[in-house]
């Protein structure tokens, strides 16, 4: 399935993308990267890909914003989940 929304400037579309109360993934897809760079650090979602529906790669952290969930799967960032951070300082 797929839902499309008409817009007429990129502000307009980045703005009707983060009116969503999730945002787990997305796609942009365009021939001008540096258009799609700009629009992906815009929009608010965990993952984003470019030119691809492929956006989980098991060496990267995996998860959403808003009501699409806390925290990162996969990738190094999981450890945070399974460690506490702990500052130790030894005076002289």
């Amino acid at each position: 399935m797929l839902c499309v929304t008409v817009f007429d400037t990129e502000e307009e579309a980045i703005a009707i993308a983060n009116r969503s109360l999730y945002g787990l993934s997305g796609s942009i897809w365009t021939r001008d990267i540096s258009r799609a760079l700009r629009v992906a650090k815009a929009i608010e979602t965990g993952v984003i890909s470019i030119n691809t529906g492929h956006s989980v790669h098991l060496e990267a952290p995996f998860g959403g914003v808003k009501r699409s969930g806390l925290g990162r799967e996969l990738g190094l960032a999981v450890l945070d989940h399974y460690s506490e951070i702990k500052s130790v300082f030894i005076g002289e």
